[in-house]
């Protein structure tokens, strides 16, 4: 199977994996704060200070919560419809998602946001327009919210130089506690910062772990000097760094791919503490495979390519030009327009219809005519949107037309395209020519 990058891995956070439960933060005014100046991160592009830049913690929920089944798939592929309306006998799979943990939300998902209020409106900005990078690769969205109760994931401003978050839906096992912590932002906070750390910490809201800990991490870690260098800077027992940073996640628990020293999700770490393996930079932003994988994680819907061209239903030189746009009504109907066409300056005359097949075995019937003796049967233009509930989408449309004496005659013929249709669709037909003369 195909191995998924390791930032996009989810994992059930175990103890073995997860060194403290998230702190319950109580509100407080942002002027209790204290010296907010001293907990300033400013950005340090291109060295390998570690001891200035602040790292974040593996959570885990103080409670287990029972999560629903994740989808997992976001729909088919739509195939792309020939200039003669055939559509190309090709496989159609599901989206690469049967491996995604439970932890992760569903592709498409609205995930509501409270942003607690001991800091600045400056900073709650910051937070919400650096989350929302994600939206750019993967299908899903932050609705900033102002119920506590109500938000799926609940932002905190806990100022003690901690920054943590839960993994994915493990957020949904504390609905009365704060789900994110950021603990160093203020008004002079650099962008850089803000990057680097808002869109670190909504990536394990996303349900993406730590990049460093990958199965495939190359680095092989002086552990004298990491152990040393944690227990200066956070005080951590060597149990606690082997947790935090060493130990890497087991393959059989993560999806993960070759590893990725530029994500987002990987630590800031120096060649100093390293024996083997290639120091990681200031990562401020997503990186190439983040983007790529994070589509891969929470694809969008599947899009359809815009398709004109011509049909023929061997009756009589028939020919219908065909037009299908996707995206362009509402989601839950499909278009149909017929027409009276023409070609050159000969006019297509008489009455035409075609069946739009119905679940139960019928047809929705449009049809268009002139030269009727009753003037209100005359229309040479007609437009209908059908649910989408209302169609049969494994089934061919069908066409008629009026033939010897004027009757009303079903064709041998059957336009196989529903297939490559989705709600938003709209097809327009111009019956062009219906006759050899």
């Amino acid at each position: 199977m195909k191995k998924i990058p390791f930032l996009l891995a989810i994992l059930l956070c175990s103890s073995t994996l997860c060194a403290q439960p998230p702190v319950k933060i109580t509100e407080r005014p942002i002027k209790n704060i204290g010296n907010i100046n001293a907990l300033i991160v400013k950005p340090l592009p291109g060295k390998y200070d570690l001891g200035k830049i602040k790292i974040c913690l593996d959570q885990k929920p103080v409670t287990a919560v029972n999560l629903p089944p994740r989808r997992n798939t976001a729909g088919s592929p739509i195939p792309t419809i020939s200039q003669d309306g055939t559509i190309p006998q090709v496989g159609i799979v599901q989206q690469g998602l049967t491996s995604a943990t439970d932890k992760m939300w569903n592709p498409g998902d609205i995930i509501s946001v409270y942003i607690g209020t001991m800091t600045t409106e400056f900073v709650k900005s910051k937070v919400r327009q650096f989350a929302k990078t994600w939206e750019q690769f993967a299908n899903v969205k932050f609705n900033f919210i102002n119920d506590f109760k109500t938000a799926n994931v609940k932002v905190g401003f806990l100022y003690n130089g901690q920054s943590w978050s839960l993994v994915g839906r493990d957020a949904l096992a504390d609905p009365g506690n704060y789900t994110v912590n950021f603990g160093w932002f203020n008004d002079t906070t650099h962008d850089e910062e803000f990057s680097r750390v808002v869109i670190h910490e909504f990536g394990h809201v996303l349900g993406f772990l730590h990049e460093h800990k990958s199965p495939a991490s190359t680095l092989q870690w002086n552990i004298d000097k990491a152990n040393q260098y944690f227990y200066d800077k956070n005080g951590w027992t060597a149990a606690q760094v082997n947790t935090q940073v060493i130990s890497k996640y087991t393959q059989s628990s993560t999806n993960f791919s070759a590893y990725d020293p530029l994500s987002i999700m990987h630590y800031m770490i120096p060649q100093e503490l390293l024996l083997t393996g290639v120091a990681s930079p200031l990562n401020t932003n997503l990186s190439a495979t983040d983007k790529l994988y994070a589509r891969i994680w929470y694809p969008f819907p599947p899009t359809g390519i815009n398709a004109i061209g011509e049909i023929r239903t061997n009756d009589d030189c028939d020919r219908v030009a065909f037009t299908v746009q996707y995206n362009v009504v509402p989601a839950n109907v499909v278009e149909f327009t017929l027409q009276l066409g023409q070609t050159g300056n000969k006019k297509v005359t008489w009455w035409k219809q075609i069946g739009i097949p119905k679940p139960n075995n019928a047809e929705t019937y449009i049809y268009v005519q002139n030269h009727s003796l009753i003037a209100s049967e005359n229309k040479t233009s007609v437009t209908v949107q059908i649910p989408i509930t209302d169609i049969d989408f494994s089934k061919g449309i069908s066409f008629w037309k009026a033939k010897i004496l004027g009757v009303h005659t079903l064709l041998n013929y059957k336009w196989n395209v529903l297939p490559a249709i989705r709600g938003g669709c709209r097809i327009t037909l111009a019956w062009n020519a219906d006759s050899c003369l």
